[in-house]
């Protein structure tokens, strides 16, 4: 490319190509996927104009020819952006001094909530005492019953009454008929949008998060395009098996999804019999539900606990749980060595002996660790937590409090060193303009494109919580345009509160740079999206802010 077409293109394209030319941050390049990914320019042809970025109020002329951006391109590959790009920023460590009470409580939100809305850190700063603010909202969000949601469940009930609905009664309102037509998939639906409704406004955000965790773990996929049991029996599932466990006893969980239509349909449990055993649930216990995968136990062990199961089933009617005597495999079977019971009391002695087995406490510490620490947790908080699992046997709330109050937690090293996964992502960025979100499903939509829709993971393992899962030009792309759209109200039945952007008008520019920045991300932000903010902040376009720092790397981790 010639000096003259560099040019040409200005000053912000420059920054972009010396962004290209020398990245050494992930979240760096995370911003040049977003900003030249060609998977932009074909969903939209007028890419530049789509580009918070390039944007100018009232003016729709591209600021950057198809042609450009191939030669940018180009240079991100010559340069190795593209490579750079795909590594995990949740490896990189950040140091210096320790997290300031303003980025503790930040840190508190992005982690054990969907990221704060309008006004939330500063509410708990200013009644959180002196020091450790975070503290008294942490205590808080561990006893969801004590905090206010009755508003929220009055919109739910009326929004969504399918969620009291037991899975007969689904049913029979929406039937499936003959060809796969009828209704059938409706609610489905219906539980996708009551699940974002509650993440974008509950004030019980750890329940949230929480929910969102424990459905990934014994995730069951309604996507199927044919007629199946879990299509009616999923609602019934979050409400019955995951929600009103995530502060109890880890084995009571287990136990609830062991007996659910859902999970018996999923798993193909419902079809294991005597002498014709499904193995597919057992294993998926075993590898994917407590131990983890080749952890103590061999083929034998699963075909022997495949045995332990059979006749463990659901009504064709009213789809409540059975035990199936008839189907049975009869007589005593051994699991990693133990002797188990014939009959449904064996099943109940297997689940319980697998759920707090010494490996489940491993397997569960690590898992939550990386989910709320970070993608590679220290090994010693690891078995700190794992201790606390095996001596309470497996009561959740003394798990959850040996993470949130353990010194790794507040880190600087563990300060935004994850990536948000797409669901995480598009719920906090509505909860960050405080989105009145009428369509449910719209977010929904986006969530499909991004590849996260919610009960519809097609692998039993759930969705992957790791930053790599979620590193693709597509899916960063996907998310800068949904900030776009967003702060300009570009998507039908979800509008931000214009209160977020009218509270900044008539500040200086450097006081309107500031205050944004430390409203939506707390701390310092890379060079090349301090360039592009501050040329929007010198124009006075609060929207064209929002949407800038929302779809940069510094909002895509937490």
């Amino acid at each position: 490319m010639s000096s003259l077409d560099l040019q040409k293109m200005g000053r912000l394209r420059k920054a972009i190509i010396g962004t290209l030319a020398a990245v050494t941050l992930a979240g760096g390049a995370c911003f040049v996927a977003l900003t030249t990914s060609p998977a932009s320019a074909q969903s939209d042809p007028k890419m530049s104009d789509n580009n918070p970025a390039n944007y100018q109020p009232g003016r729709r002329k591209a600021r950057i020819t198809s042609e450009e951006l191939g030669r940018l391109r180009m240079l991100e590959i010559q340069s190795g952006a593209f490579r750079e790009a795909h590594k995990d920023p949740g490896s990189q460590q950040l140091v210096g001094p320790p997290l300031s009470d303003r980025e503790k409580v930040m840190h508190v939100m992005n982690r054990m909530a969907f990221g704060p809305k309008q006004g939330d850190v500063e509410k708990v700063l200013l009644e959180g005492g002196m020091t450790d603010q975070w503290k008294g909202w942490v205590t808080q969000q561990m006893k969801p019953e004590s905090i206010d949601d009755a508003e929220l469940e009055k919109d739910i009930l009326k929004r969504f009454p399918e969620a009291k609905m037991s899975v007969a009664e689904l049913y029979k309102k929406y039937p499936y008929e003959q060809g796969g037509r009828g209704p059938w998939r409706e609610p489905g639906k219906i539980l996708q949008d009551e699940v974002v409704t509650r993440a974008i406004y509950s004030n019980r955000q750890l329940q949230e998060v929480l929910a969102e965790f424990w459905r990934n773990h014994f995730t069951v996929d309604i996507s199927s395009a044919e007629q199946k049991t879990r299509s009616w029996a999923a609602t019934n599932y979050e409400a019955t098996v995951i929600r009103p466990h995530l502060f109890g006893k880890f084995k009571d969980m287990v136990f609830a999804s062991a007996r659910h239509a859902a999970m018996l349909d999923y798993l193909d449990n419902q079809l294991s019999k005597a002498n014709n055993w499904n193995e597919n649930y057992a294993r998926e216990l075993m590898e994917l539900h407590t131990v983890g995968v080749d952890r103590g136990y061999t083929d034998f062990d699963v075909i022997e606990l495949s045995k332990v199961l059979t006749g463990w089933q659901y009504e064709k009617g009213n789809y409540d749980f059975k035990f199936n005597d008839g189907i049975h495999q009869a007589g005593a079977k051994k699991v990693m060595g133990v002797t188990i019971k014939p009959g449904y009391e064996g099943g109940e002695q297997a689940i319980y002996y697998l759920a707090t087995h010494k490996y489940t406490a491993n397997f569960i510490a690590t898992k939550l660790c990386k989910y709320f620490v970070n993608d590679a947790p220290p090994p010693a908080l690891i078995s700190r937590v794992e201790g606390v699992f095996l001596s309470s046997k497996g009561d959740l709330p003394k798990v959850y409090e040996a993470i949130f109050l353990s010194p790794e937690f507040l880190d600087r090293g563990n300060f935004r060193s994850k990536f948000k996964t797409p669901f995480e992502f598009v719920i906090s960025a509505n909860r960050a303009v405080d989105a009145k979100v009428d369509s449910a499903r719209k977010v929904n939509a986006v969530l499909q494109k991004m590849g996260q829709e919610v009960y519809m993971c097609p692998d039993p393992t759930g969705y992957y919580d790791r930053s790599e899962a979620w590193l693709d030009a597509g899916v960063l792309t996907a998310r800068w345009d949904y900030a776009l759209s967003l702060t300009r109200g570009g998507i039908d039945g979800i509008v931000p509160s214009e209160k977020v952007f009218a509270k900044h008008k008539g500040k200086k520019v450097d006081d309107l740079y500031k205050d944004i920045v430390r409203e939506l991300i707390c701390d310092d932000i890379g060079d090349k999206t301090r360039q592009v903010l501050k040329e929007a902040a010198d124009e006075g376009d609060i929207k064209r802010m929002y949407s800038v720092l929302i779809g940069c790397p510094s909002f895509q981790q937490q």
